[in-house]
């Protein structure tokens, strides 16, 4: 049966641990952004959400990201035996310059552009801190995530963890997403499917599994479902 990986707290690449067991962290993908619901029922500050909800009306836009140069344990040591890392190839780095660039964030230069390239830079924006980025590369369907909530969350994140942590996350559970396969489902949707890591049941080690990054296409442009991303078989 399909898990959706991505049920609490706070990415796409971003992303936390919840402790460890014998080297191995207990991982459990969260966006750096998620919704407020999530936050709160994973027990966040409820000021922060009510600031956000607060906020939903101001006009917020992406700030310079500084990056700490303190002591840094990373909680994401590499998996025994294997030399992962997550990568641009140079069509997506163009991508990544020429959207992030002054802070732009114009999906329009995504149109046509295969769904693992917008995918790669959705996780590239997450590990640089770029929310707004991230933000603008998500399909929303039901459930609606304003900027600024999306912006508080953020902040909220990045309070509490370091921003680090999210590319050593990247390298270890999405080396993979860029040789991953997408299916065209039809309708505008479609998924990647590619080769991750997850935890074994004890956290005792890691296990190789098939993962699925789900997205929808809005006029010709591939966008992250922000609903259901994640998934594994």
């Amino acid at each position: 049966m399909k898990r959706l990986l991505i049920l609490t707290g706070c990415l796409i690449v971003f992303l936390t641990a919840c402790g460890s067991h014998n080297n191995h962290p207990a991982w459990t993908p969260i966006l750096a952004t998620s919704t407020t619901a999530a936050l709160t029922a994973s027990g966040a500050d409820t000021d922060t959400t009510t600031a956000a909800a607060a906020a939903d009306t101001e006009d917020v836009h992406q700030q310079p990201v500084v990056f700490p140069t303190g002591p840094y344990d990373n909680p994401f040591p590499p998996v025994d035996g294997k030399d992962t890392k997550f990568t641009l190839t140079d069509t997506q780095q163009s991508l990544f310059d020429t959207y992030t660039k002054n802070f732009n964030f114009d999906t329009s230069i995504f149109k046509g552009a295969n769904p693992v390239d917008v995918a790669q830079v959705f996780i590239e924006c997450g590990n640089e801190g770029l929310w707004e980025g991230e933000y603008n590369l998500f399909y929303f369907d039901a459930r609606t995530l304003s900027k600024a909530q999306f912006k508080a969350e953020d902040d909220h994140d990045l309070l509490t963890q370091d921003i680090r942590t999210r590319r050593d996350y990247a390298n270890v559970m999405l080396p993979y997403l860029n040789d991953g396969t997408f299916v065209d489902e039809g309708g505008g949707a479609g998924y990647i499917e590619f080769n991750s890591y997850e935890n074994t049941p004890d956290y005792t080690g890691v296990v190789n599994v098939k993962s699925k990054l789900n997205m929808q296409q809005v006029n010709g442009i591939w966008l992250v479902d922000q609903n259901r991303m994640f998934e594994t078989e």
